[in-house]
């Protein structure tokens, strides 16, 4: 970025804000390679690895290539690089990390267990790279860099896109990608730094190494196309719907949980139907059958404001589902992020 990192006087050097930002992300990422090269089961030892001392960028997008692709091939051409290029590398990586990364089979390579680790601390490392690079590009008038958030499916339809035209607005260089996904994936991929941030309807409790911060509770209610018969002579009690070919929330969303209780409330198991984890389909499904579903009414509101769709006036007990966002515990959000979890909130008014 040509910035000065240190300012040289008659004592001696001193770091300038660059220099201190970006000391702050090396340490950040030493830390990671460091966790990387004593593996999980030596956290908190004061053990020193060739990882954090020796291995360089080049290796590390390397390693991540080959743990996408199950190739060197594959990951060489994905790099730029030459095949023999990536195999030194592997080899000299392995030798950094004292045993193998990836078992090496007839279909390719596959991570090993002390490779999935490694691979995991070196995109939490890089991920801080990325947020130094955001740092001093913003103190040079021009932020630029990534977001990447993800969403799950039928909790995030209003409240995501309008935070990302806010950021755009204030870092209008910013590359944001948005990936729509399952909870587990997506916890997943928040654990390793491929997204930033995870908005969406909150389980009880956050999994482990995470963190997370509800912003609103979002009622459920019974959704069914408009002509429905539901819209003529509302069931008076949920019991009297368990016969319905429902459209059900795939197992382990709050949805799903709520429909249960509901129904277990009155004595019942949960009904039949169809399991359906796409929004599209949910609403084709809806609008050309008299499957009924549990379903946040925020959702299709302008499927209801246009007649598309209509709310059946039936009370539904339930607790209330939590709408919020995750986040990595440790994390120390860079520009971009740290403005988009500023706007959320903000969108609630």
């Amino acid at each position: 970025a040509g910035l000065t990192l240190f300012e040289r006087g008659g004592r001696g050097m001193r770091p300038t804000p660059a220099g201190t930002l970006l000391a702050a992300r090396t340490r950040r990422a030493l830390a990671y390679l460091a966790r990387a090269d004593i593996g999980p089961w030596r956290i908190g030892t004061s053990a020193r690895g060739r990882l954090a001392e020796m291995v360089t960028s080049r290796q590390l997008d390397v390693l991540i290539a080959l743990s996408q692709h199950a190739s060197e091939r594959r990951a060489a051409d994905s790099l730029g690089v030459s095949q023999p290029a990536v195999h030194q590398a592997l080899v000299q990586l392995e030798y950094l990390a004292g045993e193998p990364l990836f078992d090496r089979l007839a279909s390719g390579l596959r991570l090993t267990a002390k490779g999935a680790w490694v691979v995991q601390q070196a995109k939490l490392a890089q991920a801080e790279w990325f947020g130094a690079h955001q740092e001093l590009s913003e103190l040079v008038g021009q932020l630029q860099g990534q977001l990447t958030v993800g969403t799950l499916p039928f909790s995030t339809g209003w409240i995501v896109p309008r935070a990302i035209e806010r950021v755009a607005a204030v870092y209008p260089a910013v590359q944001m990608t948005l990936v729509d996904g399952t909870y587990e994936t997506l916890v997943a991929q928040l654990r390793q730094a491929d997204i930033d941030v995870l908005v969406g309807a909150l389980r009880a409790k956050p999994p482990h190494g995470l963190k997370q911060v509800p912003l609103f509770d979002d009622p459920l209610a019974v959704v069914v196309r408009a002509g429905h018969p539901w819209c003529r002579k509302a069931p008076k009690r949920l019991a009297d719907t368990h016969d319905a070919a429902w459209i059900l929330p795939m197992p382990g969303a709050p949805a799903r949980t709520a429909l249960a209780e509901a129904f277990a409330a009155e004595g019942l198991q949960l009904p039949r139907g169809v399991q359906i984890n796409s929004p599209t389909l949910i609403q084709a499904s809806l609008l050309s059958s008299d499957r009924p579903a549990l379903m946040s009414p925020r959702q299709v509101e302008h499927e209801i404001a246009s007649g598309l769709l209509a709310v059946v006036p039936l009370p539904v007990r339930h607790a209330p589902r939590s709408i919020g966002f995750l986040v990595r515990d440790d994390l120390e959000p860079a520009p971009a992020l740290r403005r988009f979890l500023e706007v959320l909130p903000t969108l609630l008014s």
